[in-house]
């Protein structure tokens, strides 16, 4: 959709971890990874294994991804990370959503998700 509509749609990602085991964990190791300009990579990467996610896992996406590992880890370790995530997390407890992923466009949930799906939806708010 970004490339369809480059100057019309604008990608909000919001994060809601379950609270399993690592999710949180795995939410702010992307936000980390984001500081190297890594975040869809490193993101990508955790949903790939996500069936075994430990911190050696976390280390090794780091490593695979050419990251500055001492950096990734004391970027890990900034509070303003977890302060985001529990901004999110109470956005998506006011919009009394539980579960993802979730699309809106323009505040307006869509349920299928199919590509026709999102672009007559866009369409039709742009035609607004």
């Amino acid at each position: 959709m970004l490339e369809r509509y480059p100057k019309d749609v604008k990608l909000v990602h919001k994060f809601l971890p379950h609270y399993r085991e690592f999710s949180l964990k795995a939410a702010i190791a992307a936000l980390a990874a984001d500081d190297q300009k890594k975040f869809w990579e490193f993101h990508d990467k955790l949903f790939e294994n996500q069936g075994g996610l430990k911190d050696a896992m976390i280390t090794e996406i780091a490593v695979l991804l050419k990251l500055d590992v001492e950096q990734f880890r004391k970027k890990m370790q900034d509070l303003a990370i977890e302060e985001l995530i529990n901004r999110d997390i109470n956005d998506a407890r006011e919009l009394d959503i539980r579960g993802t992923p979730q699309v809106y466009i323009n505040g307006r949930l869509l349920k299928d998700r199919s590509f026709p799906s999102f672009v007559d939806a866009i369409d039709k708010e742009l035609k607004k």
